[in-house]
């Protein structure tokens, strides 16, 4: 004896394959931002902002002067010379020239800030040579090491500058720090 299924009904309704989307509502997609803004007040904060940057810019003191007021403004035939050599009285072609050619006092304003810096592994023969080398080009140096392959008397020397920090820290374990460059030698060699 054997069993069967049997269904009833299905023998004699058409099965359809083809798919078909609900169509999209036109208008739904102008409303839905707007919901979202209401169920989120964030309308609130966007009039608010506005509010404030209106009353900033109409209370706020005007630093256009109309055009009556403005004075002439009679310019030196001789600009300001950063560099020691240059005669005041050469042509702009010849100080051009100076300015490519040559190095002089770079003007205040002008001069590189020091970056703050991680170096992961810094405590390492690589690491501190590196270390040494940004701390003398005028970096803030904040060095990452555990000391399973480096030593602290590699950095040691550094531990009075205020431009370097020494943090004892497995890499593997997360870190935060703010910082614009990471030079990552955290690894222990195993040739």
């Amino acid at each position: 004896m054997s069993s069967e299924l049997t269904f009833r009904g299905h023998e004699t309704q058409q099965v359809n394959d083809e798919y078909s989307p609900k169509p999209n509502k036109p208008w739904l997609s102008a409303i839905r931002p707007i919901r979202y803004m209401l169920r989120e007040q964030r309308l609130v904060f966007v009039l608010i902002g506005i509010v404030i940057a209106t009353l900033f810019f109409t209370l706020a003191p005007s630093t256009t002067k109309s055009s009556s007021s403005f004075s002439t403004v009679h310019y030196d035939s001789h600009p300001i010379s950063y560099f020691e050599n240059e005669p005041k009285s050469t042509p702009y072609h010849q100080r051009a020239a100076a300015v490519v050619h040559s190095f002089g006092k770079i003007p205040l304003g002008i001069k590189r800030k020091g970056l703050r810096i991680v170096v992961t592994g810094g405590a390492g023969f690589v690491g501190s040579h590196l270390v040494d080398r940004l701390i003398a080009r005028g970096d803030s140096v904040i060095v990452v090491d555990n000391f399973f392959t480096g030593r602290k008397e590699n950095v040691m020397h550094h531990f009075g500058n205020p431009r370097f920090e020494l943090i004892r820290h497995d890499v593997v374990e997360p870190l935060l720090l703010e910082v614009d460059q990471i030079y990552h030698l955290a690894c222990p060699a195993s040739p």
